[in-house]
């Protein structure tokens, strides 16, 4: 039993996936990160990995994603899960909306638009700096992006926020 981040120093989670159930078939690769976007979900499915959840999982939900596992079954986290139904339903690339995140989301995007910290949007908007990263998770899986910069990007080009 492995569970992979997907960014790491030397060799990303991908490749690394792909050489241990190469190399060790009966090895169990779950993959525990913070990106639910399309490009880390699919290659990290199609490399072998069983299962996929983000960090910011109950650690009851990972034990049942480990058990599941070591049993054969893959557990994936529900955004991940939308990741692969929005895959297998369209060819297309789907156009987002800024109603695909909350409206919590939406404040905290905004603030990331404007540059400012986790620290700082804490603080604007009265809740945790985990909290905040909890939602930056939500938002980049939605927004199929890698960071918050494409996601401050994308959100800039299609002008969410003009008033």
């Amino acid at each position: 039993m492995v569970l992979m981040d997907l960014k790491m120093p030397e060799m990303d989670g991908v490749e690394a996936t792909k050489r241990i159930t190469n190399k060790f078939p009966h090895t169990k690769v779950i993959i525990l990160t913070s990106f639910a976007d399309r490009d880390s979900v699919l290659p990290a499915i199609k490399a072998g990995a069983i299962g996929y959840q983000l960090k910011d999982i109950e650690p009851k939900v990972l034990v049942e994603t480990i058990i599941a596992a070591v049993n054969g079954n893959r557990m994936l986290h529900p955004q991940v899960t939308n990741q692969l139904i929005a895959h297998v339903a369209t060819d297309t690339e789907p156009v987002k909306s800024i109603d695909i995140l909350t409206i919590r989301e939406q404040h905290v995007l905004e603030q990331i638009t404007f540059g400012r910290s986790n620290k700082e949007i804490a603080a604007e908007l009265h809740i945790t700096e985990k909290t905040v990263k909890t939602h930056i998770t939500h938002i980049l899986g939605k927004m199929e992006v890698q960071d918050r910069t494409q996601a401050a990007l994308y959100a800039i080009k299609n002008r969410w926020f003009d008033t």
